[in-house]
């Protein structure tokens, strides 16, 4: 690995220090009007604001790093340490951001050896921040590192009352490369409503001719439109993107051979284009004049509700297709599916990914809002060039949603096991590997080869003839929003996929959703049903996508003598203590239903 994404851009370099408690605070944590307030007064707590310490300017302060209310914020937030290839804080990723890690490997007593951090724990004296101290530190990144507003929850680990409603999540903008490193692509900002979910396409258009240097281009790929177009070559990227962020898929869009006016962003096939959030958001725009929004918006077709993309409506029809939302679609070349708030892709020597110098990049967030506020969604991501030798072999995306709605159909109060298989091409070897389930998904495994292929239930589930491997697995991850991502490098290359033999190179998976068994109070209810534009798609193609909510003639009691009994709508026949709420779990496309996949990346070995 030659370099991470935080020093892909230049801010001044600081070091990290931290000093012990003089005993005193000047602002109680309970009595901050802002999460950023809390971290202030934890961090004047613990003595980092004395004049001796981090309490001075960055001429005078200890390691030049100034901590005081009026400089915190701007001291640390996408400032680089020079301790490490990381932020001190780095929005939305506590595992990304040096200041949390040293505070962590003195309260917690975790290695800063394993993120290649050098120098020691913070504080550095006796002093250290209690585990609910540091969790709202912990709150504060991942909720975006906001400058003003209130995390969800942060304020209740230190007992405080919550007086203030929470904030959207909101990261500040990803700092872009430098010119001669990089390129910057910016989703701009669609709309999402106060307590609500939605998953939405668009596309924008994006034209780096004049700034990607001669080097760093090469013929495009075939599947990226061939030699005719000039692409460009990476060895890493990064993808940040607002917390509330379910996932976000984010693709290159190629026109079919003998298509190429479809190149031009001004063809019939590209249709309302309009500025996202900034001054002048809903405004019709030119996609070709990069600066027509302004600040902090984008020339964007209008985003609307779409799973997948399928049926998008304001690009060419082969954008939309059913095969496009499996991955398989050729106008659809894969960038990024970011299941967190950041994403993180750096190859290691003699792998490189494309995407076209000029083009368009289509735009697939899934997210939801639990606040009272409006709020906009925004995606950036960071590409560094590659150089000529790193060249060798092409990225390819690994999305396997064969199965994905395996689980079939999990009643109230019971859990459910199923398992499906997939086969890597003879030479693969991996880069990434995780999962993806919704929240009722609670133990997701994976066994390398060698394993039988078990046959596919495609779109119907559940799968009844593959069955768990009775050895440990390889791979394991307990929560679908944070689910383990498996990183893959020379060392670690499962060399058995050179095998012609398909079994050498076959996986198998397995997930457990738990549908209230083990916390009746966490049983799919259908009062808690989400106002989600996407549950529309129930209606459309119920054979396929499971309703939000459920039937009366399907809904059982919760609570009460007759727990899990068939209710209808009527909560008296559950008795006392009882109401008639709890639903099935189904395949769909909210999170209150459940998926059944595997995202990854590899590549072929020449």
């Amino acid at each position: 690995m030659r370099r991470l994404f935080a020093l892909t851009y230049l801010l001044p370099v600081v070091l990290l220090a931290a000093c012990g408690s003089t005993g005193s605070t000047s602002t109680s944590k309970c009595e901050a009007d802002s999460t950023l307030g809390v971290v202030q007064a934890i961090f004047e707590t613990r003595g980092c604001t004395a004049s001796t310490c981090h309490g001075a300017d960055a001429s005078t302060a200890a390691a030049g790093l100034d901590l005081r209310p009026e400089s915190l914020y701007d001291s640390v937030v996408n400032v680089p340490a020079s301790t490490a290839d990381l932020a001190l804080v780095f929005p939305a990723d506590d595992e990304r951001s040096v200041l949390y890690l040293k505070l962590a490997a003195k309260t917690l007593g975790t290695s800063l050896a394993e993120y290649g951090i050098s120098g020691g724990p913070m504080p550095s004296s006796a002093e250290m921040l209690t585990e609910d101290e540091l969790e709202v530190v912990r709150a504060w990144i991942r909720g975006g590192a906001p400058s003003v507003g209130v995390v969800d929850g942060a304020p209740a680990v230190l007992g405080c009352s919550a007086d203030l409603d929470p904030s959207p999540n909101k990261i500040p903008p990803l700092p872009a490369p430098a010119a001669d490193k990089g390129i910057q692509l910016f989703s701009g900002g669609w709309s999402l409503p106060a307590e609500s979910e939605d998953e939405v396409c668009f596309v924008t258009y994006y034209d780096y001719s004049d700034r990607v240097p001669e080097g760093a281009k090469i013929p495009c790929p075939e599947v990226y439109g061939g030699a005719s177009h000039d692409c460009f070559a990476y060895e890493s990227m990064v993808l940040a993107q607002d917390p509330q962020s379910h996932h976000a898929i984010v693709e290159s869009y190629i026109p079919p051979p003998g298509s190429d006016e479809q190149w031009n962003p001004k063809s019939d096939v590209w249709k309302n284009w309009q500025c996202l959030a900034g001054e002048k958001a809903g405004q019709p725009c030119d996609p070709t004049n990069a600066d027509e929004c302004g600040e902090a918006s984008v020339c964007a077709t209008e985003p609307t509700t779409a799973l997948g993309c399928i049926s998008y409506q304001n690009g060419p029809e082969e954008m939309g297709t059913l095969q496009g939302f499996f991955g398989r679609a050729t106008a659809r070349q894969n960038i990024a599916v970011a299941q967190e708030a950041t994403f993180l892709e750096d190859y290691p020597d003699g792998v490189y990914g494309v995407i076209p110098v000029e083009g368009f990049t289509i735009w697939n967030s899934h997210s939801f809002n639990l606040t009272k506020f409006d709020t906009t969604v925004s995606q950036y991501i960071n590409f560094l060039y590659a150089a000529t030798e790193d060249r060798q072999h092409l990225r390819q995306d690994l999305t396997i949603l064969d199965d994905i709605f395996a689980m079939g159909t999990v009643a109230p109060f019971t859990t459910h096991e199923a398992c499906a298989t997939f086969t890597m091409p003879v030479g693969s070897r991996l880069l990434t590997l995780s999962s993806h389930t919704h929240q009722y998904g609670t133990d997701f495994r994976i066994w390398y080869p060698p394993n039988d292929p078990c046959p596919s239930a495609g779109l119907g589930g559940p799968i009844d003839l593959c069955a768990v491997p009775d050895t440990e697995p390889d791979y394991r991850s307990f929560f679908y929003q944070d689910p383990l991502y498996q990183r893959f490098d020379e060392i670690n290359n499962l060399e058995i996929l050179d095998s012609a033999d398909e079994r050498d190179r076959t996986f198998r998976y397995c997930a457990t959703w738990d549908n209230g068994a083990s916390d009746p109070e966490k049983v799919r209810r259908h009062s808690e049903r989400p106002d989600a534009n996407t549950c529309a798609f129930g209606q459309i193609a119920p054979e396929f996508v499971g309703p939000c909510g459920c039937a009366p003639e399907l809904r059982a009691c919760l609570g009460g003598p007759d727990q899990g009994m068939i209710c209808g709508d009527d909560d008296s026949a559950c008795g006392e203590g009882g109401v008639c709420d709890a639903c099935p779990v189904w395949g769909g496309v909210t999170t209150e239903e459940e998926m059944f996949g595997i995202l990854g990346a590899f590549y072929v070995q020449d």
